[in-house]
C-alpha cells in the first residue's frame, strides 16, 4: 500500500514511525520543513534555553527505515479522483491512502497592527528572533522603564510569560541593568485557561501574580502600535508584544474549494475512521475532534489511523475513533508546573518533574534511547550568544 503523509509534525512523524519497517507499506512523508519542531519547548528556546531541544532533522527519525521516504515540499492541491497530491515544487505524489497532518497557522483576528509589530513563538525562527529582540532591547535600550506584554491566557502564553520573568531578570543581572521592567498578560475572557476547570486556572493565576506578572483579564485588544497596545478603554505602553492567542486551520483545506466540510471552528469534519473523504484522513490540529489542537491528540490520531491501516491489511474489522483526554501539564516559571491527569492534580516542583518526565517519555517514543536522552538534556542547557550572559 502506498501511504502518503503530509506534514512533519507530531501526527505525521508518529504515523510514519508506526508503519516503518513494514514491507506492506511504501510510505512517503512530505513536509514543507526538513526538520521537526517540538512546539512544547519553543517557549524555552525563546527564553535562553538550547534550540536543539526544539528542532530535530526529520531524517533522524527514519535513518534505518528503508520503506520511508522523506521529501521537502509544500502541498497545494489534492485530487481524490486520481489519488494524487500536487506540490509547490511541481511534483505530483500518488497515493492509495493519504494522511493529512498539516497543523495550524497564526490567526490575528483582523486586529490592526498585530501582524506588523508583534512577535510569535510558533516556530523556531520566531522564538529565536524574539529572544534576540529581548536581549538587544534590554542591553541597548535607553528607556527608563520596560514593559513586555504577552497576549493570550492559554498554555503557550502562560508558559512564555512565566519564563519571561526569569529570563529578563537574568539579562538585567548579567549586564547590571538597573532600569525596571514589567510583564503584562492580556486575556480576552474573565479567567486564564478558559478551556479548563476554573480551579486549575485560578491556581495558575496565583502563581503568575506571585512572579510579579500584571494580569489584564476580560480585556480585548483593539490594535497594536509601535509603542502601545490599545483597548476599547485605555492602553498599555509597550515596545514588545508576544501574540499567542490565535490560530486558524491550515489554509490548504479551504483552498480546495468545497471538497472538505468544516465545523463551526473551521476544522475539517471527519467520520468515525478519521476520513474526511474516501482514503483521505485528517489528523491532529486540522480535524474537528474534541481535543484537537494538542500534541497528545495528534499522536493519538496518528496511532488510531495507522492501526486501522494495519487491521485492513490483515483483513480485520476497522475500529471506530474514540477521544482520549489529554494530560495537562503547564510549566509556570522555573521548577513549577500545574498538572492535571484525569482526577489527579498537582502543582509546584512535583508538577514540573512530571512534565519534564513526560517530555523524556515522548522523545523515547520517537527516537533511539541515546538520541532521545541527548535531545531531552538540551532543555537544561543555556544557549546565549552574548558572552556576558553565558
Amino acid at each position: 500500500m502506498k501511504v502518503l503523509i503530509i506534514g512533519g509534525g507530531f501526527g505525521g512523524v508518529r504515523a510514519a514511525l508506526n508503519l516503518a519497517g513494514n514491507s506492506d507499506f511504501d510510505v512517503t512523508l512530505v513536509s514543507k520543513l526538513d526538520y521537526f519542531e517540538y512546539h512544547p519547548a519553543l517557549y524555552r528556546s525563546a527564553t535562553g534555553r538550547s534550540p536543539f531541544e526544539s528542532v530535530i532533522s526529520l531524517s533522524d527519525f527514519f535513518a534505518r527505515d528503508s520503506n520511508i521516504t522523506v521529501l521537502k515540499d509544500e502541498v497545494t492541491k489534492i485530487d481524490p479522483k486520481t489519488k494524487t497530491v500536487k506540490g509547490a515544487s511541481g511534483t505530483t505524489y500518488h497515493y492509495d491512502v493519504v494522511i493529512l497532518g498539516l497543523g495550524v497557522v497564526t490567526q490575528y483576528f483582523s486586529i490592526k497592527g498585530l501582524n506588523k509589530y508583534s512577535y510569535g513563538i510558533k516556530t523556531i525562527q520566531e522564538a529565536l528572533e524574539f529572544k534576540r529582540h529581548l536581549h538587544e532591547d534590554l542591553v541597548n535600550g535607553k528607556r527608563a522603564e520596560y514593559n513586555y506584554t504577552v497576549i493570550g491566557g492559554g498554555p503557550t502564553g502562560i508558559e512564555l510569560t512565566a519564563e519571561l520573568t526569569a529570563y529578563v531578570s537574568h539579562i538585567r543581572r548579567a549586564h547590571k541593568i538597573k532600569r525596571t521592567f514589567h510583564i503584562d498578560m492580556i486575556e480576552a475572557t474573565d479567567h486564564l485557561l478558559p478551556n479548563m476547570p476554573k480551579r486549575f486556572g485560578r491556581l495558575v493565576t496565583m502563581r503568575l501574580q506571585r512572579l510579579g506578572v500584571r494580569l489584564y483579564l476580560n480585556t480585548k485588544v483593539n490594535a497594536e502600535k509601535t509603542s502601545e497596545i490599545t483597548f476599547p478603554h485605555g492602553h498599555i505602553d509597550t515596545h514588545t508584544v508576544a501574540w499567542t492567542a490565535g490560530v486558524a486551520n491550515n489554509p490548504f483545506y479551504a483552498a480546495q474549494g468545497e471538497m472538505f466540510k468544516f465545523g463551526h471552528n473551521g476544522k475539517v469534519e471527519v467520520n468515525k475512521h478519521m476520513e474526511a473523504l474516501p482514503h483521505v484522513y485528517v489528523i491532529g490540529d486540522g480535524a474537528n475532534t474534541k481535543y484537537s489542537g494538542m500534541a497528545q491528540t495528534a499522536i493519538h490520531d496518528a496511532s488510531f489511523v495507522t492501526n486501522n491501516l494495519l487491521r485492513h491489511m490483515d483483513h480485520e474489522p476497522l475500529l471506530a475513533y474514540t477521544v482520549k483526554e489529554p494530560i495537562y501539564a503547564i510549566p509556570v516559571g522555573p521548577y513549577w508546573a500545574a498538572l492535571k491527569w484525569g482526577w489527579f492534580e498537582t502543582y509546584g516542583w512535583v508538577g514540573w518533574v512530571l512534565r519534564r518526565t513526560a517530555d523524556l517519555k515522548l522523545w523515547l517514543e520517537f527516537l533511539k534511547p541515546r538520541r532521545a536522552l541527548s535531545t531531552w538534556e538540551h532543555g537544561f542547557e543555556d544557549s546565549e550568544g552574548c558572552k556576558i550572559c553565558q
